[in-house]
C-alpha cells in the first residue's frame, strides 16, 4: 500500500500543504476547526509524517533520550512510563539508551544520542564523577532525576530520602532496637550519598550503634546484595534490624537471609527503599521507605518541557515526597538491649 502523502492530507481536510505543514510541527496560528479536520484526515489516511525530513526542516527530532544506568531494574521502567504519560501527548517518543552502570559506555551513548540531534535528555547516570559528563550532557536540555553532576547546568528531580531514612530508623528504635545495619548502593549516586548520609545523622541522634554495619556497595545489583547481605550476618555482633537503600540489592540480601535461615521479622527485621514486586509479593510483605514512581518521571518530563520553552531560565531542582510504609517485617528485636538471654 502507497503512503499517503501531504497533499492528499491538505485535500481531504480541505486546507492548504502550508495549514498540514504547520499542524504537523506545532506551529501557532491555526484554527481550532481546521487543526481538528488535519488531524482527522492524517488518522483516516494513516498518514506518517517523514521524521527525518522535519528534522532537518525545523531542527528538531521530537524525541528525548532516556538515559538509565541499569534497564534492569524496576524502578526504571515505572518511572519512564510517567515520563511518557507527559511527552507523547506533545508529541515526543523515548529513545532508551542502557549504560549497564558502565561510564564509558555512557559516554558513548551520550556522544551517539547528540549526533541524533535529539531535543532532550532526562537521565539517571552510572557515575556522577565520570571524566567530562557535565559537558556531555549540557549539550542537551537536561534533566536528571535522583543525580547531581558537578558542574552541570542540568535541571533536576530528587527524592527527599532524609525523611524516609528518618521514619525508618525511628520506626525501628521505637521497637526497641539499638544495632541497626543500612545496605546501600553506590557513593557515585546521589540517592545512595544521601540514604547513607540521613541514615549516620539520625543514628547519632537516636544514639543507635552502627559501627561496621552500613555497608556501600560498589554496584547495585543481586549479587552484591547477596554477598553484603551474608557479610552482615557474619559479624561477631549482627545487626537486629536492616535499612536496604536501593530495590536490586533489597532482591540479594532477602535471597541470602532465607539461605541462612533467617526468619523475618522474628531474627531480623527489615526496612527496604522503594516499593517493587519483591517487597510486596515477598512473604511477609516488605516495609518500604516509599516514594511516586511515576510523579518522578512526570515532574522530569514536565521539567524538560519547561528548559525546552526557555533554554536560558536558571537551572531548577525539583525534590518529591518519601515515606515509610510499615507492613508485616519490623517487629522488636527476640532480645532487647540489656534483658537476659
Amino acid at each position: 500500500m502507497t503512503p499517503s502523502t501531504i497533499r492528499e492530507v491538505a485535500k481531504r481536510a480541505g486546507v492548504s500543504v502550508s495549514t498540514v505543514s504547520r499542524v504537523l510541527n506545532d506551529y501557532p496560528f491555526v484554527s481550532d476547526d481546521a487543526r481538528q479536520r488535519v488531524l482527522d484526515a492524517m488518522e483516516e489516511l494513516d498518514y506518517r509524517p517523514d521524521v527525518a525530513a522535519r528534522s532537518m526542516r525545523t531542527g528538531t527530532s521530537r524525541a528525548v533520550g532516556f538515559v538509565v544506568s541499569d534497564i534492569s531494574n524496576p524502578l526504571f521502567a515505572t518511572i519512564a512510563k510517567g515520563v511518557d504519560a507527559i511527552l507523547h501527548p506533545h508529541g515526543y517518543s523515548l529513545v532508551l539508551a542502557n549504560s549497564e552502570n558502565n561510564p564509558g559506555r555512557e559516554a558513548e551513548l551520550l556522544s551517539a544520542l547528540r549526533q541524533r540531534r535529539l531535543d532532550g535528555l532526562i537521565a539517571a547516570v552510572a557515575d556522577e564523577s565520570a571524566t567530562s559528563l557535565a559537558s556531555r550532557l549540557d549539550d542537551f536540555a537536561t534533566v536528571l532525576f535522583d543525580r547531581d553532576v558537578p558542574g552541570s547546568t542540568a535541571d533536576a528531580v530528587c527524592s527527599d530520602h532524609e525523611t524516609g531514612v528518618r521514619q525508618a530508623l525511628e520506626r525501628l528504635a521505637e521497637l526497641g532496637h539499638r544495632r541497626i545495619a543500612l545496605v546501600a548502593g553506590s557513593q557515585h549516586q546521589l540517592g545512595s550519598r544521601a540514604r547513607a548520609v540521613a541514615f549516620e545523622r539520625h543514628a547519632r541522634r537516636l544514639s543507635l550503634s552502627i559501627d561496621g554495619t552500613v555497608l556501600l556497595a560498589e554496584e547495585a545489583s543481586r549479587e552484591v546484595g547477596g554477598r553484603l547481605g551474608r557479610e552482615l550476618l557474619a559479624l561477631r555482633e549482627p545487626p537486629t534490624a536492616v535499612v536496604i537503600g536501593h530495590n536490586q540489592l533489597t532482591v540479594g540480601v532477602l535471597e541470602a537471609f532465607h539461605e541462612r535461615g533467617v526468619q523475618i521479622p522474628r531474627d531480623l527485621s527489615v526496612i527496604a527503599c522503594d516499593d517493587v514486586d519483591v517487597t510486596r509479593l515477598h512473604s511477609p510483605r516488605i516495609d518500604v521507605v516509599e516514594r511516586d514512581l511515576l510523579e518522578l518521571g512526570g515532574a522530569s518530563a514536565r521539567l524538560l518541557l519547561e528548559r525546552l520553552a526557555d533554554r536560558d531560565a536558571p537551572p531548577r531542582r525539583v525534590v518529591l515526597p518519601t515515606r515509610l510504609v510499615c507492613r508485616e517485617s519490623s517487629a522488636a528485636p527476640r532480645v532487647a538491649a540489656g534483658a537476659p538471654a
